[in-house]
């Protein structure tokens, strides 16, 4: 066992079993030795970890230094299993010279373990997918991205989604929005707990509602997060109602920082601009408390959590059209969906922001949309799909 944590199983678990998780979520050794990874992956992983007795995760080590947002899971009853094999990009050849570590890893994962978890899309999971239908054994998938094809989706994407759409009485898929396959199942994913989620109303509650107006938006530097679009939009309102005093934060690191701020600086925003790099979910908690509108630029998400901490903190979701995006706001008060060009988003800021009232009874009511997204609510949800639909005991 490659982890150095030290293992413990869980023996008030609901579930007397071992899990075994397959999936493309880079880990790296922490401070101390402990795995960490993407923190969002890690607070969901926790839920498990209090389910099931013992959890041993097959995936990536991450590469170079630590990227993200990242936390230790604090379970002594996971235990990570590091495979190497690289996840960036034009590394194709090296990827398939490492492609037998990683189906030999999942191979073992799946042989000892009594229930596989695959965390979808990715070539972890394409791997683990294929694997476990073959060898007949029982497994659940939780596919993180857009439930359908979209534009630009990559090959191995489609093979993946052949694979997991494909009919079983085994092999439980989770979605995002509506479904049309028997062994599919509509699932929200878990957003804070119940205390979080009253410290974000407690420190949302002061917020005024008067210029200048403060948007925000959250996650990775990564073009296909489409941010590049929230600050041509943001220039296009300066251009066409300066009078609206607006500042823009953007909350995350990543590789399009550089072309982001330059980008800004082009565009003759960047005095309204701020780059706060990557921040923990408790330091990003701060600028949605103080922020009026959270855009979401992207069309390639699955559920974006972006919208439900948005609801949480009395903020206006403003999302381009994409994906489920118009499944999670079809109710008109929920948000606003604009076309994914600037020229729609600065068309839908301005008319947010000349309406201060308007904007202030929004947010009033976009609380009650996170009674559904709390973690307890997300295990109860969990529990229920384990035991009737995936048959364990």
């Amino acid at each position: 066992m490659d982890s150095v944590n030290t293992f413990q199983p869980n023996g008030r678990a609901r579930f007397r079993m071992r899990l075994g998780v397959i999936g493309h979520v880079p880990h790296w050794a922490g401070p101390e030795g402990e795995p960490v990874a993407f923190e969002p992956y890690v607070r969901e992983m926790r839920i498990w970890a209090d389910l099931f007795s013992e959890i041993n995760v097959c995936s990536p080590r991450g590469v170079g230094p630590v990227k993200g947002n990242v936390a230790p899971y604090c379970c002594p009853n996971i235990r990570w299993h590091p495979v190497e094999y690289t996840l960036l990009p034009g590394k194709g050849f090296q990827r398939l010279r490492q492609l037998p570590e990683l189906v030999i890893a999942a191979r073992r994962t799946i042989i000892q373990n009594d229930f596989i978890h695959l965390r979808s899309p990715g070539h972890f999971s394409l791997v683990g997918a294929v694997l476990v239908r073959a060898m007949k054994r029982h497994s659940i998938t939780k596919w993180a991205g857009e439930n359908g094809p979209y534009k630009g989706e990559r090959l191995t994407a489609r093979i993946h989604r052949k694979v997991e759409s494909s009919p079983s009485k085994h092999n439980m898929v989770l979605v995002y929005g509506p479904t049309e396959r028997s062994h599919q199942i509509s699932f929200i994913p878990a957003l804070m707990s119940e205390q979080e989620l009253e410290h974000a109303r407690s420190i949302s509650s002061g917020k005024v509602w008067s210029p200048p107006w403060h948007i925000l938006s959250v996650g990775r530097l990564v073009p296909e997060k489409g941010f590049d679009l929230a600050i041509r939009g943001l220039a296009g309102l300066k251009m066409s109602r300066p009078e609206l005093l607006c500042q823009f934060t953007l909350v995350g690191g990543g590789p399009s920082l550089q072309d982001l701020q330059a980008l800004a600086a082009e565009c003759g925003v960047a005095d309204r601009v701020t780059f706060t790099g990557a921040l923990s979910f408790r330091e990003a908690q701060e600028h949605y408390a103080a922020a009026h509108l959270v855009i979401m630029p992207g069309v390639k998400e699955g559920w974006p959590k972006v919208i439900a901490e948005a609801w949480a903190h009395g903020a206006i979701p403003v999302a381009a059209r994409g994906g489920i995006v118009p499944h999670i706001l079809r109710d008109e008060n929920a948000g606003v969906i604009f076309e994914a060009n600037p020229k729609a988003l600065a068309a839908a800021l301005a008319n947010l922001l000349a309406s201060p009232e308007r904007m202030k009874t929004v947010a009033k009511g976009v609380y009650r949309y996170c009674d559904e997204l709390s973690l307890t609510q997300f295990k109860l949800r969990l529990v229920r799909v384990l035991v009737e639909r995936c048959g364990l005991k």
